[in-house]
């Protein structure tokens, strides 16, 4: 079951904080994981927060700690697409568009093998 916890007069779910977080309790959350937070409620306007998204502007250790928290929406879709496959589908677009946009690749993306023949 989903709860949720209202920030600023706009309401998150618990579940998906905790997930972006990395944590079992909700402690403050940073801009960034508000902004994923909420694209993630609503996937389908994600278009509407593209600027939002680039305008980020991240130390490096914020830098990696918004990427696990990508990561781990992408990870978490995975392994729950049997249970509503749109939903979840959607939520890993999202996560995927915004770690491209921000980092320029993908952590998780499959990787192309090469051949013993090939590399020379």
């Amino acid at each position: 079951m989903n709860d949720f916890i209202t920030i600023d007069d706009e309401k998150y779910g618990t579940d998906d904080l905790k997930l972006l977080m990395g944590a079992d309790e909700i402690r403050e959350p940073k801009s960034y994981i508000l902004l994923v937070a909420k694209i993630l409620k609503s996937p389908m306007r994600l278009p509407w927060f593209l600027k939002d998204i680039c305008a980020i502007c991240l130390d490096e250790q914020d830098q990696r700690e918004l990427r696990l928290s990508l990561i781990r929406i992408q990870v978490d879709a995975e392994l729950r697409m049997n249970q509503d496959i749109q939903r979840y589908q959607q939520r890993r677009y999202v996560t995927q568009v915004i770690e491209i946009l921000l980092f320029n690749d993908l952590m998780l993306a499959p990787r192309d093998t090469v051949e013993e023949g090939d590399a020379e």
